[in-house]
């Protein structure tokens, strides 16, 4: 029989996702798992929680949650032997999309969080790990606004924390240096991404394959209000990337000069500057299907 840790963010899915984590229980014992339910009672207690899990001898780790929670548990998992599995209640569920693990049924769901794991790539952004992208510029503010809204909420969210930060929206000047190229720019946002997907659904590296050992880099450059807009309504296609005014770049290390705030997984990292590298295989992901999602 494995051993299982579920490790429930309470207030995620509009507060559901205790009741979806009982229910998966009862599956999971169906498929052969003894399981211990783990409800921190605040996001401090979450790294304790895991750490005492993992010591206590568990196979596998399953979040019950949003990107947020994975981004606190892969920042314990990471480099070590123990298998996440990921049951997406989230805002978002970008991590969880980016890996096909986001279709189903409950009980299909639970079947992939035993299934067997694949590697994945984690960005280590400064002292922090990454599972989806890091972000500065324009996104970061809409993510800001996104977390800060009661209302909507899901990735309805995201639209309307971007047509609230629009109208303040001003490019910035970044030095840039990508596997020892540097160079400077103008730009709206920069996106280092290990997955194709963020800000719950956009599609903003559609190449992105999170077991390749290559980071992409997405420059949305000195845009207007009008042009930026119309890149962010074709994000959920991924077909921003045909504007002349965006760039895409693979690398392994970035650093990246400027001024404001950097965000990851939905999380605030710190300001820059920052220097950024991929961990190839970092984290062993349960059901994974790293295969980009391609345009469309």
């Amino acid at each position: 029989m494995i051993k299982v840790s579920l490790l429930v963010n309470p207030l995620a899915g509009k507060g559901k996702a205790l009741s979806v984590a009982k229910e998966l229980q009862i599956f999971l014992n169906q498929l052969n798992a003894e399981t211990d339910l783990l409800v921190p009672e605040s996001r401090s207690e979450v790294n304790e929680v895991i750490s005492n899990s993992l010591n206590s001898g568990i196979d596998r780790l399953i979040t019950v949650g949003g990107d947020g929670l994975i981004n606190q548990t892969v920042n314990v998992l990471a480099e070590t032997d123990t298998t996440l599995g990921i049951i997406p209640v989230g805002t978002g569920n970008d991590f969880a999309r980016s890996l096909g693990l986001d279709s189903g049924g409950l009980f299909e769901q639970a079947q992939k969080a035993l299934s067997s794991a694949v590697k994945v790539d984690l960005i280590k952004c400064g002292s922090n790990f990454v599972a989806t992208s890091a972000i500065c510029g324009f996104p970061a503010a809409v993510n800001m606004r996104a977390n800060e809204l009661r209302f909507p909420k899901g990735s309805s969210s995201y639209t309307v924390a971007t047509l609230m930060e629009l109208p303040v929206m001003s490019p910035s000047t970044y030095k840039i240096k990508l596997d020892g190229n540097n160079f400077e720019t103008k730009a709206a946002a920069v996106i280092v991404a290990n997955t194709a997907y963020f800000g719950g659904g956009m599609k903003i590296c559609p190449a992105a394959n999170p077991s390749d050992g290559l980071l992409d880099v997405c420059i949305i450059g000195d845009v207007g209000k009008f042009d930026l807009l119309r890149s962010f309504l074709k994000v959920r296609t991924g077909d921003h990337v045909d504007h002349p005014k965006v760039s895409i770049f693979e690398a392994l290390e970035i650093e990246i000069t400027g001024t404001g705030i950097i965000r990851g997984d939905g999380e605030k990292l710190g300001d820059l500057p920052i220097k950024i590298a991929v961990k190839k295989g970092a984290l062993n992901v349960a059901g994974g299907d790293c295969r980009p999602p391609g345009r469309g």
